[in-house]
């Protein structure tokens, strides 16, 4: 790291330099990522001549800034930020400002008829809804599953809508919501399990009833067990108990 000459303006050589270096890269971190995530409000000016600390450094007569991170002057813990750090237990999102910038039609369409939409909005559409044209979306089955696996929620969504078209969701759009939203909660994922093959139905259903394998395993088929990851060290010690062993797949 150096300013214009590798050399003479080298940065390092000193702890100073260093820290000069390091000051600026928390000041990217606040106003880059802290910010932008929500967790402070900052207050930003020209960073001509705001931080003369690295005045001394070689090189840096004809500079105004060091960075433009130079202007960042005062930071305010935001709800969020506190609820962050664990100063406090509980965050509530504000309300969602309203602002009518689309249209959400009865056939599941979302037109931009108003002010230009933030990138902010158009990101919150292109997570939910599938683009077809330069200002309409449309809600589709597949996006939204999609969109719930990825931990999103309907119910946001609706409040995001009415927010931003400023009236109540036509009917036939609460009901394609509600149904993808049971739809997409409907099946659960509990982690990986293992499947184990018994040589006959009898065998199957003496282990999956016995009531030293019972709560470790349950049927899978007529002749299968599935046994969940977390229970698998226990099954197969109560199996051995039972007289049987597991042998490796071949």
């Amino acid at each position: 790291m150096y300013i214009s000459d590798s050399h003479y303006g080298s940065l390092g050589n000193n702890g100073d330099d260093w820290e000069i270096l390091q000051g600026r890269y928390a000041l990217c971190l606040l106003f880059e990522y802290v910010a932008t995530l929500g967790m402070i409000n900052i207050a930003y000016v020209n960073p001509g001549g705001v931080r003369p600390d690295y005045s001394d450094l070689w090189g840096t007569d004809d500079l105004p800034f060091l960075s433009r991170y130079d202007g960042l002057m005062c930071l305010q813990l935001t709800p969020l930020g506190a609820y962050c750090l664990g100063w406090q237990n509980d965050y509530t999102p504000p309300p969602l400002e309203v602002r009518a910038v689309f249209r959400v039609l009865p056939n599941l369409e979302i037109a931009a008829t108003g002010e230009p939409l933030t990138p902010a909005d158009t990101i919150v559409l292109d997570v939910y809804a599938q683009k077809i044209s330069d200002a309409v979306w449309r809600l589709e089955t597949a996006k939204l599953l999609s969109a719930i696996e990825e931990g999103q929620s309907i119910t946001q969504l609706q409040e995001f809508l009415q927010a931003r078209s400023g009236h109540e969701l036509p009917e036939t759009v609460n009901q394609f919501l509600a149904d993808i939203e049971a739809r997409g909660n409907s099946l659960r994922d509990r982690s990986q399990a293992r499947l184990i093959e018994c040589t006959d139905a009898a065998l199957a259903l003496l282990i999956a009833n016995d009531t030293r394998t019972k709560k470790l395993c349950f049927l899978g088929g007529e002749k299968h067990l599935v046994v969940p990851s977390e229970s698998e060290t226990k099954f197969r010690n109560a199996v051995k108990k039972l007289g049987y062993s597991i042998a490796l797949s071949g």
